[in-house]
């Protein structure tokens, strides 16, 4: 925890790089609508082969959820891990933890989340601008973190335009029933004289989950490892999963012709219940986050454009005991940088090249610590290109990836370096109409805990056992899209195919230890297939407003070649939503099946199938000074379905919420 990241410095060496005082060109609400700002050189999801997804707009204000896992479960492709309201990591295509990578404006949460199903992620939705998610494999451009995919959170925390002497924001309140949900958020953002900055607040609070039936399932319930008294007490209710989050931020930024360079310093903290057989365990959470983010519009014969990201991180997480003591320490200092070089166009070929360095200094303390203290560095260098062909456009890249571990208790160093490569190929057949053939072949090195967990793991209810002899985890993944955008409709088809050399993966052995069912980390190859479909139906004319229909589905199956299935792999899902839309009014209806699962791991039980329903009713009203109110009404789990995710590691114990009524108010100016 030696190193510096001197921000200070850095900007004002690159801000003083800016010395126009005019404001670049302006276009941020409508890059907003097309523009996927995490792709190599930031195009639509049309333009790149690689299938992409974003939540914006009303659509995000009305599904921000608790938490960046349960403002994406509805996306086709993803789901959730669901460890009560303020824990859920989103899962793509099966995969979650160390292999999605979850980023604010760009910069990784370098948080713990991905060490456990029950930690947060320290990036929360309800500030959010708009989410990005690269589904399938994102190491190309981000690293061993986003082996799985890429969910970009935008918040802008770093103003990159220029406002002219003025002020523009937000505020919103928001609540939930089931949730006992009462939210609120305001950011504001404004400039003067080429200096831009930025200031949020935000504050959640919730009490124990309503729920449909008992939070024991149906199998824990006959397990007979419960007092029929515990059976009653967990009806109505799941204990223990109240949370109250707090945080905020301030930004500065210098803007001219050529681009930007600014800091934002931000607090992160949260305290929450773990449900479960484990009564009376909490979190205790806070992260102070530095970032700096520059971008320069070169617009030269050499380079169009470089984008620069650091981040640097004080973590701290206790888990607490019943009684208030302290079982479990957490502390990490992270930092993060990544440099990307936009080149100009060179026979008919145009890039992005860059550099990205990580170092996490990781501690955990207490006699419950299952992992050992580490520090992990990555260091990577990356290069993407492409060239259209007419209608045709060919994208190829490459990155090379070393990591070095390094544990306390004379346990062994990990370091290696490997290879990832990708192609792409995407082909505008008709006005519209095209399609999309992607390939990449990338390398994930395992992570500390992974390679050194020995412990009781009680949130989780297991007692994880690692391996440092692990080797690193190579996918050939191809996906092929078909799509479609118009004015009347649209739509977006993928098939998958991921096959695994050395997948690592926990396994129950039927062991206990500590009265815990024994988990640890193996490899096997592994193969995971799958769809992804959403579709837009043409809108239909209705009593003057009009009427639209959104259709999705998805379905993965995570197989090991020597057989079986590997756990906690989402089912398939279908569903509809229809939506009424007349000037500034709207409503809608959605249901979702969600099939059972019955494809499970040695010692997994299944899952039954559920039906979500919902509906919806919002006005956006504006007025004459310019200010725009936006009001919703929301319903969810209207049939009150004691609805359980296959991909939680609790599912026996934490179905989602009951029957519910959210509503809120936004202002914006």
């Amino acid at each position: 925890m030696n190193y510096c990241p001197c921000p200070l410095r850095a900007f004002l060496f690159i801000a003083s790089l800016f010395t126009s005082t005019t404001a670049f060109a302006d276009d941020h609400d409508k890059l907003d609508e097309v523009v996927v700002t995490a792709t190599a050189l930031h195009e639509s999801s049309l333009e790149v082969a690689q299938p992409t997804s974003v939540l914006s707009g009303d659509a995000l204000v009305r599904d921000r959820g608790t938490s960046v896992g349960e403002a994406l479960a509805n996306t086709p492709g993803i789901s959730a891990t669901y460890f009560g309201p303020q824990a859920s990591r989103p899962v793509i295509r099966g995969q979650t933890g160390e292999r999605v990578q979850v980023s604010e404006d760009g910069a990784e949460s370098l948080d713990v989340a991905a060490l456990s199903a029950d930690h947060a992620v320290t990036i929360d939705p309800l500030l959010a601008d708009r989410v990005e998610v690269l589904r399938g494999p994102a190491t190309l451009l981000y690293g061993n973190g986003a082996a799985g995919g890429l969910v970009n959170v935008l918040v802008h925390r770093v103003p990159d335009r220029a406002y002219q002497n003025r002020l523009e924001g937000a505020a919103e309140i928001r609540g939930n029933s089931a949730l006992g949900e009462r939210a609120a958020a305001a950011r504001i953002d404004g400039g003067i004289e080429g200096w831009s900055f930025h200031g949020d607040a935000y504050a959640r609070d919730t009490d124990d989950v309503e729920i449909a039936d008992y939070a024991l399932s149906r199998a824990a319930r006959g397990s007979g490892d419960f007092t029929p008294e515990e059976i009653a007490d967990s009806r109505g209710r799941i204990a223990n999963s109240s949370s109250r989050l707090r945080g905020g931020a301030v930004g500065v930024s210098r803007v001219g012709e050529a681009g930007f360079a600014g800091f934002a310093v931000s607090r992160f903290e949260t305290a929450y219940g773990i449900p479960g057989p484990e009564e009376g365990v909490s979190i205790d959470m806070g992260q102070t986050r530095l970032d700096f983010n520059s971008d320069w519009h070169a617009g030269n014969e050499w380079i169009d454009a470089a984008h620069l990201r650091a981040s640097f991180n004080r973590y701290e997480h206790a888990e607490l005991e019943p009684g208030g003591e302290v079982g479990t320490q957490f502390d990490q200092d992270g930092l993060s940088v990544r440099l990307a070089v936009e080149t100009a166009e060179l026979a008919g070929w145009r890039g992005s090249w860059g550099l990205q360095f990580r170092h996490v200094d990781f501690a955990a303390l207490g006699e419950e610590a299952f992992v050992p203290a580490s520090e992990t560095r990555n260091v990577g260098v990356f290069g993407y290109e492409e060239r259209a062909f007419g209608p045709l456009t060919v994208e190829v890249g490459a990155r090379l990836e070393s990591q070095r571990v390094t544990a306390t208790d004379e346990l062994p160093e990990y370091d290696s370096a490997r290879g990832s490569f990708a192609g792409g190929l995407v082909w505008k057949f008709a006005t519209g109409w095209s399609t999309a053939l992607n390939a990449t072949s990338t390398t994930r090195h395992p992570t500390s805990t992974e390679l050194y967990a020995d412990g009781p793991h009680v949130a989780v209810q297991r007692f994880e056992i690692g391996d440092a002899a692990l080797r690193p985890e190579r996918a050939t993944t191809l996906d092929f899209s078909l799509r479609h955008r118009a004015d009347e409709w649209s739509m977006s088809l993928t098939a998958y195919r991921s096959d695994y050399t050395d997948y690592i993966y926990t396994s129950l052995t039927g062991e206990v230890e500590d009265d815990l069912p024994v988990a640890v980390y193996l490899q096997d190859d592994a193969e995971f297939t799958g769809f992804e479909a959403e579709v837009e139906l043409p809108q239909i004319g209705v009593a003057g407003g009009k009427l639209s229909t959104r259709l999705v589905a998805d379905v993965v199956r995570a197989e090991l070649d020597a057989g079986g299935d590997l756990p906690q792999i989402p089912p398939l899902r279908v569903g509809a939503e229809v939506r009424y839309s007349r000037n500034a009014w709207s409503a809608g209806v959605s249901a979702n099946r969600f099939s059972s699962q019955t494809r499970v791991a040695g010692n997994e039980l299944p899952t039954d199938g559920y039906t979500m329903l919902g509906a919806d009713a919002s006005w956006r009203i504006p007025s004459a000074s310019g200010r725009e109110w936006f009001a919703y009404l929301r319903g969810e789990n209207l049939l009150d379905e004691d609805a359980r995710r296959h991909t939680s590691p609790l599912k026996e114990f934490v179905p989602l919420p009951g029957r519910s009524v959210g509503a809120g108010l936004r202002l914006e100016f």
